[in-house]
């Protein structure tokens, strides 16, 4: 993934050049660029299924941590967004609890090695960023899920038949790309894999993340050349789609009074949450989780600020209070994350 100050100056440039700053990002350009966000959510989705399978006892304890710290990083932010409703619900058209879960969705990823393909993937730190993506995703999924259809069960009725188009797809795609005579067939169908899944997400308005997440958890368990290839093929394609993604997101962001104030106490929940996450992780897996995991998951990455986009996507300009929080704890976390990784490289 990209490293802080790039990802950083993204979002700022975004909200810069947007149509509430200098608006040279017109939003007749980002009614231009918006129909490849859910390609990209669903590119990043993929990547992070396909480094998520889990392989032997060690394996597993780690998972059990990441999913552990991560629900309880969802958890107190969720309810500390929800206790200060009082003080935003008037700004917004969504339900508290809504925007509560999809804000504890937002807070909870780590900066995921998966995005990154980093040579320390086997460092502990590093496999729970890449396995405390899960739970979010599902999270976030089930929160949009929720919001379309206002019920527990219709909930669960949408997000199976969601996974299951996105099995479909991949299904077929994995058999196309397994038979591809070349190299380029292969980028036309992984090409047209990504489409035809951001497409059906959006046009669902369901979790786009989560069909990239399907789409990958399958690859990986089928394996094989189209395995190889879509993996070869993503990871090229990584570092626009993620430039995209927060350009246009910054591009997105309303700084409003209220919702700036909201921003700053998301960052300081989520900052505690992350250390408490971490604690307990220790407590899961014992002696495999160092003790101070938690200031190593305080970088969130990029999958908090996409699944803000995705939200706003589905619910429109109502969805601008999450959008506008994510991205300014996105911000804040990642200027926490590079002030510890500091203190640690000068002791």
């Amino acid at each position: 993934m990209m490293r802080l100050p790039q990802g950083l100056l993204l979002l700022f440039i975004g909200i810069i050049l947007g149509p509430d700053g200098l608006g040279l990002i017109s939003t007749g350009v980002l009614l231009f660029v918006d129909p490849a966000v859910p390609v990209a959510l669903v590119a990043l989705g993929t990547l992070v299924g396909l480094n998520a399978m889990v392989y032997g006892g060690r394996e597993r304890r780690l998972l059990a941590a990441a999913t552990t710290e991560a629900a309880v990083t969802a958890a107190l932010v969720a309810a500390a967004m929800l206790s200060a409703a009082p003080e935003w619900a008037a700004e917004s058209a969504l339900s508290p609890g809504f925007v509560a879960l999809a804000l504890g969705a937002c807070a909870a990823p780590s900066a995921a090695a998966a995005l990154r393909r980093s040579e320390d993937a086997h460092v502990i730190a590093d496999r729970i960023r890449d396995l405390d993506a899960l739970l979010p995703i599902a999270i976030g999924a089930a929160a949009l899920a929720w919001l379309r259809t206002s019920s527990v069960a219709g909930a669960a009725v949408l997000a199976l038949q969601a996974c299951g188009i996105a099995l479909v797809i991949v299904a077929a795609a994995w058999l196309l790309i397994s038979r591809a005579s070349s190299e380029t067939e292969q980028r036309v169908f992984t090409a047209a894999l990504l489409l035809l899944l951001g497409g059906a997400a959006d046009y669902l308005s369901v979790s786009a993340l989560l069909s990239g997440l399907i789409a990958g958890l399958f690859l990986e368990r089928a394996g094989g050349p189209a395995r190889t290839a879509i993996s070869r093929d993503v990871l090229q394609w990584q570092r626009p789609l993620v430039a995209l993604l927060l350009v246009v997101t910054g591009a997105h962001v309303n700084l409003l009074p209220t919702w700036i104030g909201l921003g700053l106490t998301f960052l300081l929940v989520r900052t505690a949450a992350k250390l408490i996450g971490g604690w307990t992780a220790t407590r899961v897996a014992g002696a495999a989780v160092p003790r101070d995991v938690g200031a190593r998951l305080l970088s969130p990455g990029v999958l908090g600020v996409a699944f803000a986009l995705n939200t706003y996507r589905a619910t429109g300009p109502d969805g601008g209070l999450v959008l506008a929080v994510a991205a300014l704890g996105a911000i804040g976390s990642e200027l926490l994350a590079t002030l510890v990784r500091r203190s640690e490289a000068a002791a």
